[in-house]
């Protein structure tokens, strides 16, 4: 109730409405055009063009969908335009340490951990961009199947088998580089 209001506010045009919006997802919008390009400042100007694309379209939006699924759907259109046709680096070193705060106290397990998240990072990044798109959305940012779907405009079934495709091949790029097998 209170997004839709600051939501009618932002579309008559209030400047505080949409800082309000803009605090309130640019993390997100980050979060998730960073884990499809893998590129910091790549994920930034994606960030920005989907708020610029939000900002010009909410006059038409209509609440067919919740305004969140609606804000992914951009982000991820945005990121995905962005795709470099090469691979981009690994996590820095500050984001590394973020994924590995949970891992054990011992120097050992730390860089355990740190070398399984840059593994990670690489095997994500071998995925093509519609299974990797769909990963990450369901893995990392935790969205429902249906959710996904309404995101990228396809059928659930295809969000299942990209998602099983993705994960197969996860399988098949880690487990020789992890020892499991």
């Amino acid at each position: 109730m209170e997004e839709e209001r600051l939501l009618e506010r932002c579309r008559k045009g209030d400047e505080r409405a949409w800082a309000e919006i803009v605090n309130r997802y640019w993390g997100l919008a980050f979060r998730v055009a960073y884990r499809i390009l893998r590129h910091k400042e790549e994920a930034e100007d994606a960030a920005q063009d989907a708020f610029v694309q939000v900002y010009l379209a909410l006059p038409n939006f209509r609440h067919q969908s919740q305004f969140r699924t609606w804000f992914y759907r951009i982000v991820v259109n945005c990121a995905l335009a962005r795709l470099p046709p090469s691979p981009v680096e690994l996590l820095d070193e500050s984001q590394q340490v973020e994924l590995v705060e949970g891992a054990h106290e011992d120097p050992e397990g730390i860089v355990l951990a740190r070398e399984r998240a840059q593994l990670l990072d690489w095997a994500i990044k071998q995925l093509p961009p519609e299974w990797r798109t769909v990963f990450v959305l369901r893995e990392l940012e935790g969205l429902s199947y249906a959710e996904i779907a309404e995101v990228l405009g396809i059928p659930i079934g295809t969000v299942e088998s990209r998602l099983f495709r993705a994960r197969q091949r996860l399988r098949q790029l880690l487990k020789p580089l992890l020892g499991d097998g």
